[in-house]
């Protein structure tokens, strides 16, 4: 086997779990009787068409994804967006770091997490405010897990679509960020505003 493929494998086990810690999650909060994809009411019809490129451009990113580290015989993507921007066992192995790194935060968010977790804005039924753990050093972990593993996975294959819609979901998660912040200080006022003040977006505290 060679150092390349050993860097796919890893990185479609990133993948793997990162799917995986998901599903479990889901099926516990299921479990427990709680929505986990709430839709918010307020939202208006261009939100609305934002949340939909940034389901179709994550589902797509996954696609491709799989398609090269597995890889597929044949795959939808494009021949002109496959091609090889960058190839080298640095960029490899920093892409794996990357990856792995994501799924310990992704992890660790979604345990902070608990039954807070929601896919979407739930203005209903929002949980508790979190703001220990993980969320201690950045307001938005499980986004800032994502965006470590799109550029992970483009870093080990290397490929142009990867780079592309890497570059396209970090839009669209700042774009719902901005949206789920006005959201949380009107749903929980001053406790997230002094929140807001102490802990960077991404990273960072202050």
């Amino acid at each position: 086997m060679t150092v390349s493929r050993c860097f796919e494998l890893l990185l479609l086990g990133s993948l793997g779990c990162v799917g995986a810690l998901g599903l479990v999650r889901a099926l516990r909060l299921r479990f427990h009787g709680v929505r986990l994809v709430a839709i918010d009411p307020k939202r208006s019809i261009a939100q609305g068409l934002t949340d939909l490129a940034q389901v179709i451009a994550l589902l797509f990113w996954w696609y491709a994804a799989v398609a090269y580290a597995w890889p597929l015989a044949a795959h939808l993507v494009p021949s002109s967006l496959g091609v090889v921007l960058i190839d080298t066992p640095s960029a490899k192995a920093a892409g794996v770091v990357l990856s792995l790194t994501a799924v310990v935060i992704y992890a660790l968010a979604l345990h902070t997490l608990g039954d807070s977790w929601r896919l979407g804005i739930d203005r209903e039924k929002p949980g508790p405010l979190v703001t220990n753990g993980i969320f201690a050093w950045t307001r938005n972990p499980i986004y800032v897990s994502l965006d470590l593993l799109l550029f992970g996975a483009f870093l080990v294959l290397g490929r142009l679509v990867l780079l592309l819609l890497a570059l396209a979901n970090a839009v669209l998660f700042h774009l719902l960020i901005e949206r789920e912040e006005s959201s949380l200080a009107e749903t929980y006022g001053e406790p997230y505003r002094r929140y807001f003040r102490r802990v960077g977006r991404y990273v960072g505290r202050r």
